[in-house]
């Protein structure tokens, strides 16, 4: 407590304890700024509260005078009465703090941190005008108590709101749970669906096979021979493009983009394990595969536009090592773009050079970044890698 001449400290103070518990938070264990702030006025509160509660407890001491009169041993025992109050406040206010989620919308901090900056600025005034001119503020102890009683139900409030936000966000948790699994089961339909369909297509070429080896036997050139065979490779690869990933989502995104590659006339290569393990979600894998090969097809293309004769490959490679996920993404790159990014591989590039070879490279940072891996770029031999290494539980 100050004296009326230092209210303003005061303040300084209060807000001091926010700031270093945002600085703390976000820094040390990498909390959003909206979450830090909701810790530091949840703490905030807890500490006015048992600084009110002391000086309720000593102002049958004050008689006629003020707290901050006190002699040095009321002055420690109200330190020690607040101090008690304040541990006991944060050991139960704890629970309730770990159920707020870390990833809060603005709207969800607003709802929660508006009663709560009430609470605080009602408790500080009343704590600090109690403790230095109580006659500002109250005439007797129901006065206070009161004052005291309003504080905790404002608080309360408070912490009711926590409780129905954390549940509510639970709800929509298993209901996103519950609408991905639909979509898992979805994709599966139509994975099976689209293998049923060519495998009845396969038997209709399998049919014309004869008819196919009468039509080669005759006296044909050997160029509409070969121009011929080619014709029905083409067909044949489109029904080769299923994998066996162990992941269905991944199945069904990998075929299409094979079907992309070769209708560009870029060889599309797989050597990929997703089989089920733990922690990272269909939808994130998804976004980190879909980017890198998307980025890798879109590198080929442009070296097609510039030679359509010339040669080029997307290799994907994922497997589990020792509790991480390898995923290796390659593809050739033109040589002016081995140039530039040999010299730049965090991939801050230029706008010229982000348009033709950096998008999707935040959104798989960012994502990477979410599970604690790490991505990492390089260039050998004018081809280009993305390396992806995550952390998992099989």
């Amino acid at each position: 407590m100050m004296a009326n001449g230092a209210e303003l400290h005061i303040v300084y103070n209060y807000v001091s304890i926010i700031i270093i518990v945002m600085i703390i938070g976000h820094f040390l264990f990498q909390y959003s700024i909206k979450y830090c702030l909701l810790l530091g006025s949840v703490f905030l509160s807890v500490i006015l509260l048992g600084q009110l509660i002391s000086c309720i407890f000593f102002y049958r001491y004050s008689s006629d005078g003020i707290l901050a009169d006190l002699s040095e041993k009321y002055q420690i025992h109200m330190i020690l009465i607040a101090e008690i109050v304040i541990i006991i406040g944060n050991l139960v206010i704890k629970k309730i703090v770990n159920k707020i989620p870390l990833l809060l919308s603005g709207l969800n901090v607003v709802t929660i941190i508006i009663p709560l900056f009430i609470n605080i600025v009602v408790m500080a005034i009343c704590a600090d005008q109690l403790y230095n001119d109580k006659r500002m503020i109250v005439d007797n102890v129901w006065s206070i108590i009161t004052i005291i009683a309003v504080c905790i139900v404002v608080f309360m409030g408070t912490v009711c709101n926590i409780v129905v936000l954390e549940n509510y966000l639970n709800v929509k948790k298993i209901e996103n749970e519950k609408n991905l699994q639909i979509s898992e089961m979805s994709l599966q339909y139509d994975y099976y669906m689209k293998q049923s369909n060519d495998m009845e297509n396969i038997r209709k070429i399998s049919h014309d096979i004869k008819n196919h080896l009468e039509a080669l036997r005759g006296n044909v050139d050997y160029q509409q021979k070969q121009e011929y065979i080619d014709g029905i490779e083409s067909k044949l690869d489109i029904y080769q493009s299923y994998y066996k990933t162990g992941n269905a989502f991944l199945n069904n995104l990998l075929h299409a983009k094979r079907l992309e590659a070769l209708e560009k006339k870029i060889e599309f290569k797989v050597f990929a394990d997703f089989t089920p393990f733990k922690r990272v979600k269909n939808e994130d894998l998804c976004v980190i595969v879909s980017n890198t090969i998307d980025n890798a097809l879109r590198e080929c293309q442009l070296m097609k536009a510039d030679n359509p004769k010339i040669e080029c490959l997307v290799q994907l490679k994922a497997r589990k090592i020792k509790g991480f996920l390898s995923i290796i993404c390659e593809n050739s790159l033109r040589e002016s773009q081995a140039e530039a990014l040999r010299g730049n591989l965090v991939m801050e590039t230029s706008k010229e050079d982000k348009k033709n070879h950096g998008f999707g490279v935040k959104n798989i940072k960012r994502v990477v970044r979410e599970y604690g891996g790490e991505v990492s770029f390089n260039v050998v031999d004018d081809m280009f890698s993305v390396s992806i290494l995550i952390p998992i539980e099989v």
